[in-house]
């Protein structure tokens, strides 16, 4: 373990519950391959004792820190300023302090830019896309799709609500590029599906333990499209084993993880984002899980 002294820099995760975060092994392992001299550690903490610690880590080494449920939207309160794309969303996860003051982006859904980009090659301008879940993931991976120039996004929830809101936002403050379609109505969700270039599963639904279940009908896809997961517990839930038996293209939300941390990395620290070593401690702790659940 590397030794913690007067000179390391503090970087915790605030949220809660973390006891099932890979990101604290992923961060201080980067961090020694780097030779970087930061600690990354948990805090739990929500919403009603937030500013209190966001206001401590002023006083502290620390060059920022991340944030997580249920304190991605409450944090802003608390901070000097936002990145342009954690404006638009409307929610942040990372925090750089710089020259004193408290900075948020967002790296969520630049991590899933990334991962995409990397693993499928797709440009985003020619391309539709059909989203399944307007939550967290949802909504950092739609709107980071529309400020990069995604043709069409279609969203479905299981809560109204939160799809209509979702387009309505990133029509607003991204591109009229959005609609949504009520959860009920089934033959609107299959007409989308089977037009879309790529279907995404950003529900939950599928994750441990709940691996026998999928919001989405595979007899309505092709081999030509790509199907996306956000979830990477499994690494291949049902939605993902059954796109990949009829030829799709598939993606887990492992790359969206390890590249949105890799991008903190260089906003603390100003150094290039370690993509390579954040994916290889991932593999390492994904083989690790495997093999205990065998």
């Amino acid at each position: 373990m590397v030794p913690i002294t007067v000179n390391t820099g503090l970087v915790p995760l605030m949220g809660k519950p973390l006891s099932f975060s890979f990101a604290p092994r992923m961060q201080n392992t980067t961090y020694k391959a780097l030779g970087l001299d930061l600690v990354y550690f948990p805090l739990e903490v929500e919403n009603d004792h937030l500013e209190k610690m966001v206001q401590a880590f002023r006083y502290m080494n620390s060059p920022g820190f991340a944030v997580t449920k249920p304190n991605k939207i409450k944090v802003i309160e608390y901070l000097d300023g936002l990145d342009e794309l954690a404006e638009k969303m409307g929610a942040v996860n990372t925090v750089v302090k710089r020259d004193g003051k408290l900075i948020g982006y967002n790296t969520d859904g630049e991590g899933f830019i990334h991962s995409m980009k990397e693993n499928t090659g797709i440009d985003f301008k020619e391309n539709a896309f059909f989203c399944f879940g307007a939550g967290g993931a949802g909504r950092a991976a739609c709107s980071c799709l529309a400020f990069y120039g995604a043709k069409k996004i279609v969203i479905t929830d299981a809560v109204d609500e939160a799809a209509k809101s979702l387009a309505e936002d990133i029509n607003k403050i991204f591109a009229p590029v959005a609609s949504w379609i009520p959860f009920e109505e089934k033959v609107k969700h299959e007409e989308e599906i089977r037009t879309a270039n790529v279907v995404m599963n950003c529900t939950g639904l599928g994750m441990f333990p709940d691996i026998n279940e999928t919001p989405i009908d595979i007899s309505l896809m092709n081999k030509d499209q790509i199907a996306f997961d956000a979830t990477y517990n499994p690494t291949k839930t049902l939605f993902l084993k059954e796109a990949e038996l009829i030829g799709c293209k598939i993606l887990n939300g492992e790359g969206m993880s390890y590249c949105q941390g890799a991008i903190q990395i260089n906003l603390w620290t100003g150094k290039p984002a370690p993509f390579e070593q954040m994916k290889a401690e991932n593999d390492k702790i994904v083989a690790e899980m495997q093999a205990a659940q065998k």
